[in-house]
């Protein structure tokens, strides 16, 4: 069976006492499971009452979780990424950056070849620079998570030493292009700054993850970008498959996958489930789900005949993983080496007005 490795997965690692999503964010999501979806009026639950146990019910501190949704699902690894929410929140999560970083670090040595940590610090935070840039320098962090939607467009500079970093230790660098106020400034994801990064940093492997969830005219300006600079990737999670009350159906979402397939190859196509599990009921049941999205890709040949469309094993094995492998390394496929680069970074003189 293909080698297949999740690009996106979060872990949280807090403790009580030691939490790694700040106070307002766990209060946010209290917030909606007392009265988002699927809940109606008359509202019966008290966001309140449910506080307390918020962190405990998403957190896996160990990464065991994780490992036995892997296995169930039959994934063999996963990038983790952070979500570092501390500084956007106005008040600081009581674990450090550091700490967060380290966590993924020990859960990585934990669970060897399961886990490839990516660094994920808000880039606003005193010393994140130098955190990414030693892990990246001793192999700590295989590439960098950049979350425009806490605050920052990704065009913004002061991304860009943190760009030349990974530019230097030929690693990726993943970028967010969802929408999902009102716990985020969701026009910093748009995909369109993006175009900024690539024209400044061509030879930079850049990962558009979420592939502009879910708007059709951002999915359309990431496949744009992705035809014409060719060290983008695209991870497609499972919002083009259909999230409960999008309406978007399972052959709405294959037509979607081809339709990017057909404009840059599977080549430069990935896997990925925004996935996060834990010891909870809540955590079994993400699991289950798990299963379900995995075995929709690996099921994607006969799945796609029914809609006329085909898809080779061959493409779904580079996009179920061996597309990441390639990228963080783990395997070495010659045959995808480029043997020349554009040779430059940061154009001048800088457009004018910057964001």
């Amino acid at each position: 069976m293909a080698l297949v490795i999740d690009n996106h997965v979060h872990l949280i690692t807090g403790t009580p006492g030691r939490e790694y999503l700040p106070p307002k964010y766990r209060w946010w999501s209290c917030i909606g499971w007392a009265y988002g979806w699927p809940h109606r009026p008359p509202y019966e639950r008290d966001p309140q009452d449910l506080y307390a146990q918020q962190e405990s019910r998403v957190t896996d501190p160990d990464g065991s979780a994780t490992v036995a949704a892997m296995d169930k699902a039959g994934v063999d690894a996963a990038v983790l990424v952070h979500a570092d929410f501390g500084l956007c929140y106005g008040e600081l999560q009581a674990k450090s950056m550091e700490e967060m970083h380290q966590d993924y670090v020990d859960v990585a040595n934990r669970h060897p070849g399961r886990f490839y940590p990516f660094a994920g610090p808000d880039v606003r935070r005193p010393g994140s620079l130098d955190l990414v840039k030693a892990g990246l320098r001793d192999g700590r962090f295989k590439g960098q998570k950049v979350f425009p939607e806490v605050g920052y467009f990704p065009s913004d500079r002061i991304l860009y030493p943190f760009y030349e970093a990974n530019l230097e230790a030929g690693t990726p660098v993943a970028i967010c292009t969802n929408f999902e106020p009102p716990m985020a400034r969701a026009r910093f994801n748009d995909p369109i700054h993006i175009t900024d990064v690539v024209a400044d940093f061509p030879d930079l492997n850049v990962i558009i993850f979420h592939a502009g969830y879910p708007f059709a005219h951002w999915f359309d300006i990431v496949q744009a970008i992705a035809r014409y600079a060719l060290n983008v990737y695209v991870t497609i999670e499972p919002w083009l498959w259909g999230y409960p009350g999008w309406g978007t159906t399972e052959e709405q979402g294959i037509r979607k996958l081809a339709q990017l397939r057909d404009s840059i190859g599977a080549h430069r196509i990935n896997f990925g489930t925004d996935g996060q599990f834990s010891r909870s009921h809540w955590g079994e049941r993400a699991a289950e789900t798990y299963v379900r999205r995995v075995t929709t890709w690996r099921e994607l040949p006969e799945r796609a005949k029914r809609f006329g469309i085909t898809f080779s094993q061959e493409e779904v094995d580079l996009m179920l993983g061996l597309n990441l492998a390639r990228l963080l390394k783990i395997v070495e496929m010659p045959e995808y080496d480029k043997k020349r680069k554009y040779g430059w970074k940061i154009l001048t003189p800088t457009p004018r007005p910057t964001p």
